[in-house]
């Protein structure tokens, strides 16, 4: 599942058709101003998703050395894969418990975050088999409707506080619907919410921020802020940096005449005589479909559009009015760089720039410099 080939050095093999340069520099400082802007917190990464697409392993292991000691992932298989990396760190399991499952959670030190009164139940219950006192983070929802607690288990977990005297709660916590505009009114709903909840559980640490949370002040950092997407400059601040060029190499070069089509469904008339470049990447490489005669790439700093429909394995480029000098088979060209930022390609097809980081295929190998 996280297998893709890595890179560590600047020698880039013959055969490579794809590539992406993961800025490490960029991931610390960003990782480090998130840290200064909620400096009276301690500031843990989310690294679900194999880190949003750059590499589950090398980010984590580089946040580590930046200091980072609690990690968020999503999924059960993910914490008992990123455990084999982190040896020590306090790594939380976001999805809970699942039945059967609570021998994995023991057997590598894997902290479950508790999102109903089932769970609960069970992990107190397992705490209780094994005479010990096991961790886990309280989830309850304040808006989202997605994890966590909802009203009525709420309500019998009130009712039964004594249960927690089995466990070591560690934190508890909700997440913010909208910090992405800190003009919602949900984000301050939710918050006073957060704090009226907070007044009726036993003493913990509390976290409610995300990465937009973080920006919406010191009110909604408590003691722990959880930053995923900032980490990667995924998020549209001018004191975060991105850390992504993706390339592909020019696999052929033709020539095609006015009024011939290109590509599957012949969606592209070409107006006059063009160069069209073929690249090696296509949608299994996770290059959005959808930039299908919208998008373009950049060759030496000139915009090559995408003509015709990116197919599984291709993408075709017009490269008429590019100089011959700058491009030929085998040279790379740029899909996603500083100034043509995944941001930026999100918005032209009306998604968000993390559906486009998860989807980057383990066909492109990976390069950390």
């Amino acid at each position: 599942m996280y297998s893709q080939p890595a890179l560590h050095q600047d020698y880039l093999p013959p055969h490579l058709t794809t590539l992406m340069e993961i800025d490490t520099q960029a991931i610390a400082e960003n990782y480090k101003t998130l840290c200064s802007l909620a400096q009276n917190s301690s500031c843990a990464a989310v690294v679900k998703a194999n880190a949003y697409g750059f590499g589950l392993q090398e980010v984590s292991s580089l946040l580590q050395q930046e200091g980072c000691q609690d990690f968020f992932v999503a999924h059960l298989e993910e914490a008992i894969f990123l455990k084999t990396t982190l040896k020590n760190a306090n790594i939380y399991v976001l999805s809970g418990l699942l039945p059967e499952t609570a021998e994995f959670f023991v057997n590598n030190s894997l902290i479950p975050v508790l999102n109903d009164f089932g769970m609960l139940e069970y992990w107190a219950y397992e705490a209780k088999l094994r005479g010990k006192k096991l961790p886990c983070v309280l989830h309850i929802d304040t808006g989202m409707h997605r994890n966590g607690f909802d009203r009525k288990d709420t309500e019998k977990l009130f009712s039964s506080l004594e249960m927690l005297t089995a466990l070591e709660p560690k934190i508890f916590m909700s997440h913010l619907a909208s910090s992405h505009d800190p003009k919602d009114p949900l984000n301050e709903q939710q918050r006073r919410l957060f704090e009226s909840l907070q007044t009726q559980l036993p003493s913990m640490k509390a976290s409610l921020a995300d990465t937009g949370g973080i920006y919406l002040g010191s009110a909604f950092h408590y003691d722990m802020v959880r930053t995923g997407k900032g980490l990667f400059g995924l998020y549209p601040s001018d004191s975060l940096r991105p850390c992504l060029n993706l390339r592909a190499r020019i696999l052929q070069i033709r020539t095609a005449l006015k009024g011939e089509s290109v590509g599957y469904g012949a969606t592209h008339l070409l107006t006059r005589e063009s160069k069209l470049a073929t690249l090696g990447i296509g949608f299994v490489d996770g290059y959005d479909r959808r930039l299908s005669n919208k998008g373009y790439v950049l060759i030496q700093g000139f915009k090559a559009p995408i003509v015709g429909r990116i197919s599984m394995d291709y993408t075709v480029v017009d490269v008429t009015d590019i100089p011959e000098s700058e491009y030929y088979a085998g040279s790379w060209v740029e899909l996603v760089n500083d100034t043509l930022s995944l941001d930026m390609l999100a918005h032209e097809i009306g998604t968000i720039s993390r559906e486009l980081s998860t989807r980057l295929g383990n066909r492109i190998t990976r390069l950390y410099r």
